[in-house]
């Protein structure tokens, strides 16, 4: 039974040697630190992870305040680009009736509608500028009223039958 007692080699610097086994048993192992192998780690993670998750939050909320910023604006940017453009071809309808002597209303009354556009940008603008819209449909349509207005009296005077 001598072989149980010297079950235990050790191999150091290549060479084999055998120790009985209550020396291993009565050695003192080194004690194990659980804190600094284990624990500390594991804190040390946690803390990070929740550094990088407060970290995170902090630049959701900031991107979620960029978004409904810009978000809340782009109507009102895209109104007033809407204003300028319908002002601008406005001004250029305006410009050809002078330039073919077709104006028929008098300056105020086309220009009544259209000063709530100059100088004012306020939520209202998308609301201006259907009036706008409506305006110069109504316009439009007065306009044409007036040319078959004219072209049955030109009939009316050629074929010589009265209006």
């Amino acid at each position: 039974m001598s072989t149980v007692s010297t079950i235990v080699t050790l191999k150091q610097d290549g060479a084999a040697r055998q120790r009985p086994i209550s020396d291993v048993l009565s050695e003192k192992f080194a004690p194990f630190d659980h804190r600094s192998k284990v624990v500390a780690p594991f804190d040390d993670e946690t803390k990070r992870d929740a550094a990088f998750i407060e970290k995170l939050n902090l630049m959701l909320l900031e991107l979620i305040l960029d978004f409904h910023a810009w978000s809340a604006a782009r109507p009102m940017q895209e109104s007033d680009r809407t204003a300028d453009t319908l002002e601008k071809e406005v001004q250029t309808i305006r410009e050809a009736e002078k330039e073919q002597g077709r104006s028929r209303t008098s300056p105020s009354a086309c220009t009544a509608p259209t000063h709530r556009f100059v100088g004012r940008r306020t939520a209202h603008t998308a609301l201006d500028a259907g009036m706008l819209t409506i305006l110069l449909s109504e316009q439009t349509r007065q306009r044409l009223n007036d040319f078959i207005t004219r072209i049955k009296l030109a009939l009316a005077a050629l074929t010589g039958l009265g209006p």
